[in-house]
């Protein structure tokens, strides 16, 4: 798994993403939307890979066709995590093109921690059962933490 978010990170560089990375590879870079649906098959294990996602959307929504994000997140990512990407996008840049996505995605089907790392710390899990971020909530997930951008 570490490797295949390294390749994300790798994929995310090329793609304009502020996304450091030890050193750059030049690898073939797929289109966006396959690249923004497999990174939210990984991003409940990575916070870095859940900032740098929802970055790239804020900033590159105009280049985004709503329907072919959604297939591809159908085919090898996690609908609710786009939900929640869009959802926060959204609250920092309103677009019609979030509120379609928002539409076509499903909350989590119970509720949890969205990363994965604060399920297995107690003392992280409680803190972010204190103090949830609504948007998380509307989509079935625990975060308290959205100090990105």
């Amino acid at each position: 798994m570490a490797n295949r978010i390294d390749y994300l990170f790798q994929e995310w560089a090329q793609l304009g993403g502020e996304a450091l990375v030890a050193r750059s590879e030049k690898i073939s870079v797929r289109d966006p939307h396959q690249v923004i649906a497999e990174s939210t098959a990984y991003c409940r294990e990575s916070g870095r890979l859940t900032w740098i996602t929802l970055s790239w959307l804020i900033h590159h929504i105009e280049e985004i066709n709503a329907d072919a994000l959604i297939e591809e997140t159908k085919l090898r990512g996690d609908l609710a995590v786009l939900g929640v990407l869009c959802d926060a996008a959204s609250l920092r840049v309103p677009h019609p093109k979030f509120q379609k996505i928002i539409r076509a995605c499903q909350p989590a089907p119970k509720l949890e921690p969205f990363f994965k790392r604060v399920a297995r710390s107690a003392l992280a899990l409680k803190l972010t059962q204190e103090n949830p971020l609504d948007v998380f909530k509307r989509w079935n997930y625990l975060c308290n933490e959205l100090q990105y951008l």
